[in-house]
């Protein structure tokens, strides 16, 4: 009798000991199981980046409803005249660039950032009056005029300081932004209006979003860790478009080059060719203002690029990052877009 209630008691210990055992081996491999659910989720959100997410946020503008959107239309009011815009874009790829405002540069284009330089005769300007370019000095050109429709009809004065369209002679292309002023090449412009003048135009917009009065404290003082020009004594805001460009991309280049020394046209060329696989075009090497401007012509006039691999490419995808400047990009292609098929002409 005892042997039978030992084999009992036995055998109920072994089937607790069992089911025990599967309650442990059950456990585990729920266990296992979560574990690779989760594993399989967190792979899954890796492969769906906030990118993504970005794309989808609404926009404020009448053109698109979401970022992405706006991406996708750009490219599509570009698409047919990609090819001829970036032929302009390779224009300024050229070594004859990093002559431009060296030390030791005596070109008509030379430009000079030295106050004391006295400034080139007016041709012609044009000044903002009541949302028009007005004619204000020198006589009227059929030239001078296309060009103050179109510059008129695409830089954003939301976002830039715009009142003076200067023709000069002997000039290279620049603003003064400070003044709100656009300065073009009075003597090239019928031969200039023919070959890149979208670029150009495109070129010296970066320049006024980028080179901001809002977005500049002057101090002798700036931080070490933003973005400043020392012989101006111009700190840049850290959240301003130049700073952000410079933290992604520009930190670890020398203090001569990041502070726009004109230096030699042979500290240029070694320049270049020590750091050219860095930069969108040769001219983009001159210095930073000249780099984050270059970039943004490529970011405007060019198709988006969903998977940069070199560091031109990661600079041009920079602006993408701007729900606004993306807009913005829409807004230009389409205007460009409709002034072709409307005049056969951009201007």
């Amino acid at each position: 009798m005892r042997m039978v209630k030992r084999m009992i008691i036995g055998g109920f210990a072994a089937i607790v000991v069992l089911l025990a055992g599967c309650q442990k081996e059950e456990k585990a491999v729920a266990e296992l199981v979560e574990t690779e659910i989760v594993e399989e989720v967190e792979a899954h959100q890796e492969d769906e980046p906030v990118v993504d997410v970005y794309w989808s946020q609404p926009i404020d503008s009448e053109l698109c409803q979401t970022i992405g959107e706006c991406r996708d239309l750009g490219d599509e009011y570009g698409s047919e005249h990609f090819s001829s815009f970036l032929g302009g874009l390779k224009a300024s790829n050229q070594m004859s660039y990093l002559y431009v405002a060296a030390e030791e540069d005596e070109s008509v284009l030379a430009f000079s950032f030295n106050d004391e330089v006295e400034e080139n005769p007016v041709i012609a300007r044009y000044e903002i009056t009541e949302d028009e370019f007005v004619l204000t000095e020198g006589e009227e050109n059929d030239f001078f005029k296309r060009i103050a429709d179109i510059v008129l009809a695409l830089f954003d004065r939301n976002k830039v300081n715009l009142q003076i369209l200067d023709f000069q002679e002997d000039v290279y292309p620049y603003v003064d932004p400070y003044e709100g002023k656009l300065v073009l090449p009075s003597n090239l412009i019928a031969h200039w209006i023919q070959s890149n003048m979208v670029s150009t135009l495109i070129h010296e917009y970066g320049h006024m979003l980028t080179w901001n009065e809002a977005d500049v404290v002057i101090s002798d003082t700036c931080p070490a860790d933003q973005f400043h020009i020392k012989p101006f004594w111009q700190c840049y805001n850290a959240d301003s478009y130049m700073n952000l460009y410079y933290q992604a991309f520009l930190k670890e280049y020398e203090e001569q080059w990041l502070h726009t020394d004109n230096r030699t046209v042979e500290e240029r060329i070694a320049f270049y060719e020590k750091n050219k696989d860095s930069f969108v075009t040769t001219y983009a090497t001159v210095n930073p203002l000249e780099d984050i401007a270059e970039s943004f012509s490529y970011f405007m006039l060019t198709p988006y690029n969903d998977n940069p691999q070199t560091v031109p490419e990661r600079k041009v995808n920079f602006f993408y990052q701007f729900p606004e400047l993306v807009e913005y990009r829409a807004f230009v292609l389409k205007e460009l877009k409709d002034r072709k098929d409307e005049m056969w002409s951009f201007y």
